[in-house]
């Protein structure tokens, strides 16, 4: 009998000592990997400290910045970052007033020329995405507002009107559905403006997992923010937890292999050319002009650039892969400088930035004031070159 004890005990012993040992192991294994993670998520917010840089450079000089960033921050508190559903084209804006960032039944607010001639109006509409949006800059520093204003110098005994329907994440496939709600409201304008590029290439291209436009389904995004908040508690104080949510995260990886990039980019862009045929037959019914530009990303621009945003660059195009350079390869030969296309009406402003000495971008999509007005200044010497306006 004592026997038997003595082996149970010596069993017990055993399998304690054992699993004491492969606890204290795991803990010594999960200190290290913290310390890890640890040192790679700050190698990776000192990434950021390039972007925080650029930005301070991008808004240096303009005495509004302060009160912008106040109205920004406050806009996102207001809405909590969150869309509007809007049927068919899925998603606009909450509105929210402030003394610089206005957002009018969904849409941006351009700030235009007051006009007392009785001259009749020329309604312009602008297309795009967040691009187009400019949440980077004040409401009077929008392509739409700069370009309002460019018209004015460029056309004094003319009256402009610019409606900005630029939305956060939209794709020219979107826009076309939504001018093509707007005329069936009953309005119509003189002349549509549409501004892309950057939304094709990282969504439907350059992503690992390309996606149509820039949100998921409703049901997706309940799903996935319930199981953010359940995984919020874990993962905020572990670097390991956070490091390994962001590497299984399909929505940050990017696609390398230019096989695909070049296949990806071939259907993108007869995509866009079918967006471009549609929109010019609805020009033709209804009565109005339609222009579309491609437009400058900091992963395709020829522009100089300033320290911050070539470092910005660098990083990015490390992580993101080619494809934002293949796609504007493949438009450019499937459409700008395709004579089978109706070239009067598309233009590749990719060179809207060359002249721009100072910081243009805040990131490597939008730009700050300097770009935007740079960019309005393109459309409308493009625009007048041909005699469209």
């Amino acid at each position: 009998m004592n026997t038997v004890l003595e082996n149970i005990r010596r069993l017990y012993v055993g399998i304690s000592i054992t699993l004491l040992n492969t606890i204290l192991l795991a803990v010594i294994v999960a200190i290290v990997l913290e310390f890890i993670a640890g040192w790679l998520l700050r190698y990776q917010a000192s990434s950021q400290d390039v972007a925080t840089a650029l930005v301070d450079n991008a808004y240096e000089g303009m005495a509004w910045k302060e009160q912008f960033f106040k109205d920004v921050a406050a806009y996102q508190v207001a809405t909590g970052g969150a869309q509007v559903y809007e049927p068919y084209s899925l998603w606009k804006n909450p509105d929210f007033r402030s003394p610089s960032f206005t957002v009018e039944q969904g849409y941006r607010k351009t700030v235009q020329p007051v006009y007392t001639q009785e001259d009749s109006v020329v309604h312009i509409w602008m297309f795009g995405g967040s691009t187009m949006f400019c949440a980077d800059t004040p409401d009077d520093w929008t392509i739409a507002s700069r370009l309002a204003y460019k018209l004015r110098e460029a056309y004094p005994n003319r009256k402009f009107k610019i409606s900005n329907y630029g939305l956060p994440g939209f794709v020219c496939d979107q826009e076309a559905i939504l001018l093509s709600k707007l005329l069936m409201s009953g309005q119509c304008p003189d002349v549509t403006i549409f501004y892309d590029g950057f939304n094709e290439a990282h969504l439907k291209v350059a992503m690992a997992k390309p996606i149509p436009h820039g949100f998921y389904t409703m049901y997706e995004q309940i799903y996935r923010s319930i199981k953010e908040r359940l995984w919020a508690n874990l993962v905020w104080k572990s670097s390991f937890l956070t490091l390994a949510m962001r590497s299984l995260s399909r929505d940050t990886q990017f696609e390398k292999d230019e096989r695909v990039l070049q296949a990806r980019s071939q259907v993108v862009a007869a995509s866009y050319a079918r967006v471009i045929d549609f929109v010019q037959h609805l020009a033709q019914v209804y009565g109005f002009r339609a222009y579309f530009f491609w437009q400058p990303s900091l992963l395709t621009t020829g522009k100089k650039l300033t320290a911050n945003e070539a470092a910005l660059r660098n990083m990015i195009l490390q992580n993101n892969g080619p494809g934002y350079r293949i796609l504007l390869e493949t438009v450019r030969a499937t459409i700008f400088r395709n004579p089978d296309m109706r070239v009067q009406y598309t233009f590749d402003i990719n060179d809207a930035l060359d002249s721009v000495n100072t910081t243009a971008f805040v990131d490597y999509a939008h730009l700050g004031p300097y770009g935007n007005d740079a960019v309005a200044e393109k459309m409308l010497q493009c625009l007048r070159s041909r005699g469209l306006l």
